[in-house]
């Protein structure tokens, strides 16, 4: 795992360097991604937009961030701030120098990612809702396609902005906000699935 842990530093370095002067981006992109404002901010405007999707989105939120706490009982995980002064991995020789951020220091296991599994498991509900509402109409498949393409892009153009926010913070290494994407997104489809399986729920989504 150090090795993993290392070409993490090195990638949250290159960012650190290269793109300095995007740190107000990436902070706000963090803050954006926290978990509170889909309760604050989206939970309430689709629940009167919608309330099924309202609902599910509250359900997803909450279910995932329980699941994400489970996964990091049983994971842990370091975090790249925190690993490089209590490695000894770079015993023989000097120490990556990361920068610190204002909301770096989380003291709590990384893996997987919090604000990247909240983020994908969030913009996945709202996603799919657009797309629902879009293509309720009769259109040529050439618009449905371009509709698809582009909220599919916009989903996973937020996935990157929100990981690569993390591992500037160097709030987690890139293998760990990778596994918060991917395991939300097979949560997403397995709630699903459960969901259209079970009319006793079915009539909610």
């Amino acid at each position: 795992m150090d090795l993993l842990h290392s070409s993490g530093v090195e990638l949250v370095q290159y960012l650190q360097v290269n793109y300095r002067e995007a740190q107000s981006w990436f902070t706000f992109i963090s803050f954006a991604a926290d978990l509170r404002n889909t309760f604050f901010v989206f939970f309430p405007i689709w629940f009167h937009l919608c309330e099924a999707v309202g609902v599910k989105l509250l359900w997803v939120a909450v279910i995932g961030d329980w699941l994400n706490l489970i996964f990091k009982w049983f994971l842990f995980g370091e975090r790249p701030y925190w690993w490089v002064h209590e490695t000894q991995f770079y015993a023989n020789s000097s120490l990556p120098l990361v920068q610190q951020f204002p909301i770096t220091c989380e003291t709590g296991p990384g893996s997987p990612s919090g604000h990247a599994m909240g983020s994908a498991g969030v913009w996945y509900v709202m996603v799919t809702a657009l797309l629902t509402f879009g293509l309720q109409k009769k259109q040529p498949c050439f618009q449905r396609w371009c509709l698809h393409v582009l909220l599919w892009t916009m989903f996973w153009v937020i996935q990157a902005c929100v990981c690569a926010s993390r591992v500037f913070l160097a709030a987690h290494f890139p293998h760990q906000v990778f596994l918060g994407v991917i395991s939300d997104v097979c949560f997403e489809l397995h709630f699903i699935l459960y969901v259209q399986k079970d009319t006793k729920y079915a009539g909610m989504f």
